[in-house]
């Protein structure tokens, strides 16, 4: 005589195997984010510690390209930013008011766009801002500064050497990086700067 399961066991049970697919689904996604990230937290900007490559830009309405040469005996911060990355504008309107508050501390900042030059009018951060901005001219130097998602952040000593690269949009964060090119203080890691941000890039 064959025993028969009571339906409400049959249905607990298809549940139980429901949630349980689910939440495996679930922590495979949340597995994959977490190694996503620290993948491109650790691909993203130059390696601490080495010489900055030299770089040619165009500024907007003109033609003939400048040439970027760190090492020249004065701080510098590179900031890979564009009008259509939500990011990058906060990071340039916190550029702008560490610039105006005096902050900088003669440390030369240069906005580099990939966006085409029209697209900074979209952006009322890009339009209004004080600070140079260029676009890359030479596809060689990017491939050095692994510019792989904006915004990109990159502190650059006196000497030209690398001191931080990673992203930061808020005031104390881009403030470690200002530091990193003074030589002031410890360079911020660049998986701990894209943390505390809480920003995906863009």
């Amino acid at each position: 005589m064959m025993m028969r399961i009571p339906l409400y066991l049959v249905i607990a049970q298809w549940a139980l195997l429901g949630a349980l697919g689910i939440l495996v689904i679930v922590l495979f996604r949340q597995l994959g984010r977490l190694l996503n990230g620290t993948a491109k937290a650790a691909e993203l900007g130059p390696v601490t510690g080495s010489r900055a490559a030299a770089l040619s830009y165009v500024r907007p309405g003109e033609q003939a390209p400048h040439q970027l040469r760190p090492g020249g005996g004065q701080p510098l911060l590179l900031a890979f930013v564009d009008p259509t990355c939500p990011s990058c504008e906060q990071l340039v309107l916190t550029l702008d008011q560490l610039r105006a508050a005096g902050e900088l501390a003669g440390t030369d900042v240069l906005l580099l766009i990939s966006d085409p030059v029209s697209y900074l009018q979209i952006s009322d951060a890009f339009s209004g801002t004080g600070l140079e901005i260029g676009r890359p001219a030479d596809p060689a130097g990017l491939e050095y500064y692994r510019v792989t998602a904006t915004p990109l952040l990159v502190a650059v000593d006196a000497a030209g050497t690398v001191t931080a690269a990673g992203s930061a949009i808020r005031s104390a964060e881009v403030r470690r990086y200002v530091q990193a090119c003074l030589g002031t203080m410890q360079a911020p890691a660049a998986a701990e700067a894209v943390a505390m941000t809480g920003e995906g890039a863009a």
